[in-house]
């Protein structure tokens, strides 16, 4: 293992490990570090709806292809709301042949992390250290200096916090956050059902909050149910018929029936966005620098988007001949700091307009839900938002032709 890189990134999850392909795929040279192994995490029983700029990047780094047989197109989606057995026959249907095609892909995330793994192995300008944990971090104004627990030290010219909502590099770098609890949690598993799902994703919105059914490669569905914190727990510890049977009562029985093939996990909901996305020498991608409700199912894809538009920023500074940590960090920050504040406010927004029973308001959302619709000018905008076409795209989430 060398010693000196161009960016040293802490944090080998999704986020992290795309970002150090993205950035040696601009012809950076990566130190990631993680303090465990991510082909030896134990499997997280989570799927991602992946955007379709997401899924040209993941081509393009050759990764999509290592996995391609176990990605599945969302063909549709049918957005209603609901009361437990009562549904709304006032829907949103969303049709991809309308634009052309799939918007979003469901792609499980332990088979993701393997796929990432196995591309950063034969990727030269990577070095994998994990597990391993740094023990300082120096980020003077000439370079970033990290001493690993086993002494060694490395070098860069930037340091890229990949390390989670939690993340100690933002916290030591002082950076506060704005955070909302939700009052929620998100139980996630997986099911096996009779009849074929044809691609369509399902999101039903409940007074305690949505749940959303999410196909899978096979006659095989993700669930994400947001609910109450006391909703989620009473149901993570139900006897797996008598959970089958309230979640068979919620979504009906158009799948027919239905039997677990994940376990039941749960995890707390809130909304988290930093003050800032840069420091000395220092950027914040993926969870560290933001987090939102899963309603939208967004939250990969901003730290996607993240880790192409750093790539994108980092490529221009070498061309110009500039240091890689220095002012050029602006421009990063000024890209994705607005773009994900639109879309963590969208979320909180939307959560707390479904996330209720009051009845004109009730009323009010099943008929806006009819009318947009019936429009197909809005339903391609609010299509091609979801396959994260809008906006300034960085070169890496454009299609390849």
């Amino acid at each position: 293992m060398k010693t000196n890189y161009d960016i040293i990134i802490v944090g080998a999850g999704l986020v992290g490990l795309t970002t150090a392909l993205a950035c040696a795929h601009k012809g950076a040279s990566i130190a990631l570090i993680d303090a465990v192994d991510p082909k030896t995490t134990v499997p997280d029983g989570r799927a991602s709806a992946v955007a379709m700029s997401s899924l040209h990047m993941l081509e393009t780094l050759g990764v999509a292809g290592r996995i391609k047989e176990n990605i599945q197109p969302i063909t549709d989606m049918l957005i209603a709301d609901g009361g437990v057995g009562d549904v709304s026959s006032l829907t949103l249907h969303f049709d991809s042949q309308n634009v052309g095609g799939p918007t979003s892909y469901m792609i499980e995330n332990k088979l993701l992390r393997l796929a990432l793994v196995d591309s950063i192995e034969e990727e030269d300008k990577i070095d994998l250290i994990a597990p391993s944990e740094f023990v300082t971090v120096d980020r003077a104004s000439a370079e970033v200096k990290v001493t690993l627990k086993d002494k060694t030290q490395i070098t860069g010219a930037l340091l890229v916090a990949a390390d989670g909502r939690n993340s100690t590099l933002r916290k030591s770098a002082g950076i506060d956050i704005s955070k909302r609890n939700y009052s929620q949690k998100a139980l996630v598993t997986t099911f096996t059902h009779e009849r074929p799902h044809y691609g369509v994703a399902h999101q039903i919105f409940f007074q305690g909050g949505p749940l959303a059914l999410l196909p899978l490669t096979g006659r095989r569905m993700s669930i994400v149910w947001s609910d109450k914190v006391a909703a989620i727990e009473a149901a993570i510890a139900l006897p797996e018929e008598a959970f089958l049977a309230e979640l068979a009562r919620r979504m009906g029985d158009f799948l027919g029936p239905i039997t677990l093939c994940a376990p039941r996990q749960s995890y707390p909901l809130s909304l988290q966005m930093a003050e800032a996305y840069t420091d000395t020498r220092l950027v914040l991608v993926g969870d560290a620098a933001h987090a939102i409700h899963p309603l939208a199912g967004q939250g990969l894809n901003m730290g996607l988007r993240d880790a192409a538009a750093l790539a994108d920023v980092i490529a221009q500074a070498r061309a110009l001949g500039l240091d890689i940590g220095g002012a050029n960090l602006g421009a990063y920050s000024t890209w994705r700091h607005f773009d994900n504040q639109m879309l963590a406010l969208s979320t909180d927004i939307l959560n707390g307009l479904f996330s209720n029973n009051i009845a004109p308001l009730r009323h009010a959302r099943r008929l806006g839900l009819a009318v947009v619709n019936r429009s197909d000018m809005a339903k391609a905008f609010f299509m091609k938002e979801a396959s994260g076409q809008i906006g300034e795209l960085p070169s890496l989430l454009r299609a390849v032709n």
